[in-house]
């Protein structure tokens, strides 16, 4: 008997060792008023359905036009191609965060996939987050994992998940999409 509540105290031990890693308090979105930037009036949704055949034109750009970021975990892309959703591990200064990023058009709900989505984060126009060799590995129904990514400084970043990153952004149809979010860091 006593051998096995050892074994039960070495196991809740271990379990209480893992699950509380992180000290102190986690930051992660920024609560705030929901994205209605793609919505009509009448309830609809306003979208704009892509063309992957327009992704690679010879089309002038320009600068990227951002929409606002956006507060709370899931918004419409800038241009009204997709619904962006996130979940992300806690977020604390200096350790690896993952992002599991779900993508799905607008047009007709279904999952974008080959979306080849990569974030561009940042706490300000000079500070940068630092390189932390962020992978992206795509899973079926649309769903990417981003990590790591590493906030070295307390804040409120941004991060903005760029979809079709590899296609021009200057026809309207291009499958070229992008999506910011707040991310409080404490």
């Amino acid at each position: 008997m006593k051998s096995s509540l050892v074994g039960v105290f070495v196991a809740a031990l271990a379990l209480f060792a893992c699950s509380s890693s992180l000290s102190g308090p986690t930051g992660g979105p920024v609560a705030g008023a929901e994205d209605t930037h793609c919505s009509l009036p009448d309830g609809g949704t306003r979208f704009q359905v892509v063309d992957l055949s327009s992704c690679h034109l010879d089309a002038d750009a320009g600068a990227p036009d951002y929409g606002p970021t956006n507060f709370n975990s899931e918004a419409d892309d800038d241009d009204c191609k997709y619904h962006v959703a996130f979940t992300v591990t806690p977020v604390q200064e200096n350790i690896n965060v993952s992002f599991t990023v779900t993508a799905s058009y607008l047009s007709d709900g279904g999952p974008a996939t080959g979306a080849s989505t990569l974030t561009e984060t940042y706490l300000n126009d000079t500070h940068p987050a630092p390189n932390s060799n962020t992978q992206t590995t795509e899973q079926p129904g649309g769903v990417y994992q981003i990590g790591p990514i590493v906030f070295d400084s307390p804040g409120q970043w941004t991060v903005r998940f760029h979809l079709h990153e590899e296609c021009q952004d200057a026809t309207d149809d291009s499958p070229h999409g992008h999506a910011a979010f707040f991310i409080a860091v404490p």
